[in-house]
């Protein structure tokens, strides 16, 4: 596995690494592995309980077969030279009988299938059965009989363990990080291999006690408290069934590996002395001989020793595999960056792609000279293919003559094209040159028909191009700023998750783990996953406060996915500074019920809200559709990321491709930053706008055409700032026109608003409808629509939380910066 320094090293180049990690893992597939594998097997033969319950070489042999395959489990019949060393040729000639036994059966119940790893143990421990009993002989006793079945069931026990963990690293893929139930798996495989080593002494000190004492160690290193003392206690019992530790002695490591893992900060030195003074003082308590208190004493030091000698690396990489550590956090942090960077290139090479697309598009190395002077050429040669192929004069006008004729062609193409009706007279020249003058006329009146429809079609298809080249440009630029949102550097933001983890503890609430997406003002998302009931409460009454402290400005919760009685993940944006209030008022035509207006008012989700009203040509049903359709397709750009000249451009064209017959619609949209109160007006063909602040009104008029009309349209953006308490009036030109009687209705318009005694935007509305109304004499001859916006300041939920010691993230970027 290449580590992170590997990655990290500037002295190494991604080449030299790439040839390394293959390097090493092809020695690791071809020589490595297998060695390692069939070590597991020798030692799992031998391994046994209580030395006559030996269940873990067949339930190993059946896992390994269904995880490394057919192909890379041989080395699991090496199990068969630990049963040898366990118990000899009878042993060894039993176990073999098991392992084809087994194959036998296997292959016969699942040839047509894939086989059901559950249903394998079970069938393991029936063969198990079988050749136990058959072991025997004919006769047997109560003893057999219940010995034979406690080896069955511990075969099922253990594979279905084994089950858990031999995937991981017998297989094609290692998982990331590990699950509790394969991390204690994982300890109860270490600890069945560890048991094979019984009775073997090195100066009368156990191998066995040495390796459970270090393995302990080494968990404490790397998961701390718990792991470790899961770790004292199974691999204690295991060495305890196999009569080289008392029950005694596995409470000893149970507390000495909780220990050494509560000084897991201190450093492995610390951790050595503790586990080992530990471990021999509560040895010495429990009662066992000098001799024995020696011999345990000796192989804790040892196993001190060896894990002192351990590389720092070895640690790490375990640590990184067990769950909630630092370095696992560290592990994954560097995973998801090193996924962040390759998706970002590859957003990057999308976004390129549609660039060129783009410029592909928008370029054709077409001049309107050059296509007027190809279209004229073609009009021209069609006419002399036609007329002047079978002409006897054809070798004087085009061999001897050819300018010249081809000048007479072209001033009668400009006077036929000049006439109203093509029916032009030749001209001079081409009178006094042509003796087929009739056929020749008739000829080019239609070519010039043809070119002349040509001519618009290629018009209308340069204007497809135009709109599908900035369309294209659109989507290049959304895809560029996801690149750049997926390229934001996360060094900062661990460091700031860190933070808000110690933060939170320091209040009593424990979390899963913190996830910073960004830490720009404004733009603030931070992910936070809690284990306990009553999550949503939490988040809002300690979370979010204190976010809000840590971050310099207010933050809301804003997504929480899982339910209140259990685990959930809560999402905490920016909380805007302004919040805008809409209502509408509208009525149909003479009352009817479909209005040709249109509107819509939402929250774009990137700190902008959008307010937009459309007046479709006409009334009824046809106007509804054609309003509808641009307000409902000027709200997905906005909201997918489009610039918004941009997106009302596309919104033109779209119209004037979809309509057959001359079709428009206006449209009345204002865009509000809710962090600044900044709007920006884009008017296309509506009516005026009103804010009203206080008692003061300000118009906003735009002399754009309709959409719908002309493919070129030029959208002007007007901005306006605004203020808390700010009233934005939008009015179709059903309203605007009402009092026809009036020369300036902007000035009556205004004046009824300055007498309006409310700032509630719905009865704003309808009184400014029912004003107009008045103003018709009752008559509504066209659809009114009238939309109001209240710009209010947004009041904190909270107060935010600040602790004593903890710095702002903002302040540590700035000292980094500086």
């Amino acid at each position: 596995m290449m580590t992170v320094q590997a990655w990290e090293d500037p002295g190494v180049t991604s080449a030299s690494q790439v040839r390394r990690w293959l390097r090493r893992h092809a020695v690791w597939r071809r020589g490595l592995r297998p060695a390692v594998f069939a070590g597991f097997a020798v030692l799992l033969g031998h391994a046994s309980i209580a030395h006559t319950v030996s269940p873990f070489a067949l339930a190993y042999f059946v896992v390994l077969q269904e995880a490394a395959g057919d192909r890379r489990g041989w080395p699991g019949y090496f199990a068969i030279l630990g049963a040898y060393w366990q118990g000899g040729w009878g042993a060894a000639a039993l176990l073999a009988v098991e392992f084809f036994l087994f194959q036998m059966v296997r292959l016969s119940v699942f040839r047509r299938r894939s086989p059901d790893l559950h249903w394998l143990p079970f069938l393991a421990a029936g063969v198990d059965l079988v050749c136990r009993l058959a072991a025997v002989g004919s006769v047997w006793t109560h003893y057999d009989l219940i010995m034979a079945g406690v080896n069955a069931a511990f075969v099922v026990i253990v594979a279905f363990i084994f089950m858990q963990c031999t995937p991981l690293w017998a297989g094609r893929a290692v998982p990331p990080s590990l699950r509790q139930e394969q991390l204690i798996s994982l300890t109860i495989f270490a600890g069945s291999a560890i048991a094979g080593l019984a009775g073997v002494r090195i100066h009368g000190v156990s191998v066995t006690a040495v390796c459970v004492d270090g393995l302990i160690l080494l968990l404490a290193a790397a998961g701390g408290v718990g792991v470790a003392a899961a770790a004292g206690v199974v691999i204690g019992v295991l060495a305890m069934l196999n009569h080289e530790i008392t029950m005694a002695g596995v409470a000893v490591l149970c507390f000495a590996g909780l220990l050494a893992g509560v000084l897991k900060d201190a450093g492995r030195l610390w951790m050595g002395l503790a586990f080992w003074l530990s471990f021999c003082l509560l040895t010495a308590g429990s009662g066992v001989s000098v001799p024995d208190l020696q011999t345990s004493a000796l192989a804790a030091a040892a196993a001190t020793v060896l894990f002192w000698l351990c590389p720092r690396r070895l640690r790490t990489a375990v640590a990184g595999y067990v769950p909630g550590t630092a370095e696992h956090r560290r592990s994954e942090q560097e995973r998801v960056r090193r996924v962040r960077s390759l998706l970002a290139a590859k957003v990057h090479d999308v976004s390129r792609v549609f660039d060129e697309l783009a410029a592909a598009f928008a370029d054709t190395g077409e001049t309107p000279l050059t296509s007027t002077q190809q279209l004229l050429q073609n009009i021209v040669t069609g006419a002399a293919q036609s007329v002047c192929s079978r002409c006897p004069r054809r070798h004087r006008c085009w061999d001897q003559e050819a300018l010249a004729t081809y000048q007479a062609l072209v001033h009668t193409v400009e006077k036929i094209e000049a006439a109203p009706d093509r029916r032009a007279n030749p001209s001079h020249d081409l009178r006094e040159r042509c003796i087929r003058l009739d056929p020749m006329m008739s000829v080019l009146r239609y070519n010039v028909d043809v070119t002349a429809r040509d001519a618009r079609w290629l018009a209308k298809l340069k204007e497809q191009r135009s709109l599908i080249s900035a369309q294209l440009t659109g989507v290049a630029g959304v895809i560029r700023e996801l690149a750049a949102e997926i390229e934001k550097d996360n060094a900062s933001a661990s460091a700031g998750e860190e933070q808000v983890l110690a933060a939170l503890e320091q209040l009593g609430l424990f979390v899963d783990h913190v996830h910073i997406v960004s830490l720009d003002p404004g733009k603030v998302e931070v992910e936070v996953s809690q284990p306990s009931p009553g999550a949503f409460e939490h988040s809002v009454k300690v979370i979010a406060p204190l976010l809000s402290g840590i971050v310099g400005e207010h933050i809301t919760v804003a997504k929480v996915s899982g339910g209140d009685a259990g685990p959930c993940t809560s999402v905490f944006t920016s909380a805007r500074v302004f919040d805008v209030e809409t209502a509408v008022a509208t009525v149909a035509r003479d009352g009817r019920l479909v209005s040709g207006d249109s509107h819509t008012a939402v929250d774009l989700e990137n700190g902008r809200f959008a307010v937009a009203l459309s007046d479709g040509m006409g009334n009824g049903e046809r106007a509804r559709r054609e309003s509808k359709a641009a307000i409902d397709l000027l709200r997905r750009l906005l909201q997918a990321g489009f610039d918004e000249k941009l997106a009302v451009r596309t919104v033109n064209s779209t119209l004037l491709l979809r309509s057959k017959e001359e079709m428009f619609t206006t449209l009345d949209m204002v865009l509000i930053d809710l962090f600044s109160a900044k709007a920006e007006f884009l008017k296309v063909g509506s009516a005026p706008s009103f804010v009203k602040r206080g008692d003061a009104v300000h118009t906003i008029t735009g002399s754009s055409i309709p959409i719908g009309i002309l493919q070129d349209i030029d959208v002007q953006a007007i901005e306006e700032q605004l203020q808390d308490g700010d009233l934005l009036i939008l009015m179709s030109d059903g309203v605007f026109d009402a009092p026809q009687q009036l020369y300036d209705k902007e000035e009556w318009f205004t004046r009824q608003i300055q007498k309006l005694e409310t700032d509630d935007p719905q009865a704003v509305a309808d009184t400014l409808l029912e004003c107009a109304v008045e103003m018709a004499n009752g008559q509504i001859q066209d659809d009114m629509t009238i939309v109001v916006a209240r710009v209010k300041r947004h009041q904190p939920e909270w107060a935010a939380i600040k602790l004593p010691g903890i710095t702002g993230l903002r302040q540590q970027e700035r000292r980094r910066g500086a």
